[in-house]
């Protein structure tokens, strides 16, 4: 399915990674200082009041659209001062990546597959200032709670990512959930629609919320759509490309 121009990208692109770069070590990173900063802050959770856990659900649902919106006016626009976001996301992952063929090949491809560990960092650091704040105007137990969340919603965005590429999804197709963010993000690696459809990557509520979405459903029918191609709308921009929908129809 791999067209002659995405072959001809990835021929390029593969030469060009370290021959130092160990994928399994990437992924490792990731995942240890993500666990390490959830188990750190939760650690330091004492006695939390009911009002403390409201924290939860706001953070995610603030994730949620923090991610729709980083996704698409940083990641696909070119904005003064973040262009290397811009480049490696649509120049590089999306030449990498299409609806042609989605999957990855071996653990060298997941340079172009995962973020970089730095940007777990920076986001620790982001949600860590935040949560100063919180614990100055709410409660210390919140603040912890925020990080823990928002480190634990990285985690999940990155697991998921992982989904969408990997090449064998004979589980995948049957986890409630994660077989629907595979789905829509396929959808979102058609070239004609990427700039501004499907951005979420966990759960496709800001999509439904602003109408980014592919599907014509309702929220919960967009969250447990699955691989199901009936909802498609039919007036997206030159309508995705029918093999990759009747592959996913078939699974």
């Amino acid at each position: 399915m791999m067209t002659p121009r995405q072959a001809a990208f990835r021929a390029d692109y593969r030469p060009r990674i370290s021959p130092w770069y160990s994928g399994l070590a990437h992924v490792l990173v990731i995942a240890v200082l993500g666990v390490a900063t959830i188990w750190y802050c939760a650690s330091n959770v004492v006695a939390p009041r009911w009002t403390d856990w409201l924290i939860v659900p706001a953070a995610f649902i603030g994730c949620n659209i923090f991610e729709w919106a980083i996704h698409r006016f940083v990641m696909h626009r070119p904005v003064k001062g973040l262009m290397g976001i811009y480049k490696r996301h649509t120049l590089a992952h999306h030449q990498f990546f299409t609806d042609h063929e989605v999957s990855f090949d071996n653990a060298r491809d997941f340079r172009i597959t995962f973020f970089p560990p730095y940007a777990l960092s920076l986001f620790i650091c982001m949600s860590a200032a935040g949560a100063y704040i919180l614990g100055l105007i709410w409660s210390a137990n919140a603040a912890w709670l925020l990080v823990c969340t928002t480190a634990g919603i990285y985690l999940n965005y990155e697991f998921f990512h992982w989904g969408c590429h990997v090449k064998d999804d004979r589980i995948i197709r049957h986890i409630p959930l994660m077989n629907t963010i595979r789905r829509h993000h396929i959808a979102h690696h058609n070239q004609a629609i990427m700039m501004s459809t499907n951005m979420n990557l966990t759960y496709p509520m800001a999509d439904w919320l602003f109408g980014t979405t592919d599907l014509d459903r309702g929220l919960l029918g967009h969250i447990f759509n699955g691989y199901d191609t009936r909802f498609v709308k039919r007036n997206l921009k030159q309508v995705r490309n029918s093999a990759a929908d009747s592959r996913l129809a078939q699974a």
